[in-house]
């Protein structure tokens, strides 16, 4: 199965479905939701989605900063992992950093995804930190 990956609106019908399977994968395990702050936040970024078959099947989003692009908010849904989605959108996300200019990519990996990362070319750094409640690291990967 090859997924399609595009860049999408903030604010639209799709970032809206994103939202929902970020909110699904990410928060309502936690007993949380985003804020309308934090999805207010999300304007000036890039929003990555993944779709097979016109179904939404992942999401990232990318934030642009001084010197490297943070992928933030990644997620496959549940029933399309283990397929190498989250590696194709690693790579797309990679894609869209390079073409704006950008030689490096960093993440907070959660513990539970550090060895995904680890194989798809991140290299930790640092100590694992508590952000959302959740251990998580450091993870940057340099750009051709």
């Amino acid at each position: 199965m090859v997924a399609e990956f595009k860049i999408i609106r903030y604010g639209g019908k799709a970032w809206k479905e994103a939202v929902l399977l970020r909110e699904k994968i990410l928060r309502i395990p936690l007993g949380t939701q985003f804020t309308a702050a934090e999805l207010e936040e999300e304007r000036d970024h890039y929003q990555i989605v993944g779709y097979i078959r016109n179904e939404l099947i992942a999401t990232a989003v990318l934030v642009p900063e001084a010197e490297c692009m943070k992928m933030q908010r990644v997620v496959v849904s549940d029933k399309f992992r283990s397929m190498k989605i989250g590696s194709e959108m690693m790579l797309y996300c990679e894609s869209v950093a390079l073409e704006l200019g950008y030689h490096s990519v960093y993440c907070h990996a959660r513990d539970s995804a550090i060895r995904f990362y680890k194989k798809n070319g991140y290299t930790a750094e640092g100590d694992l930190f508590d952000e959302d409640g959740i251990p998580h690291l450091k993870m940057t990967r340099i750009l051709k």
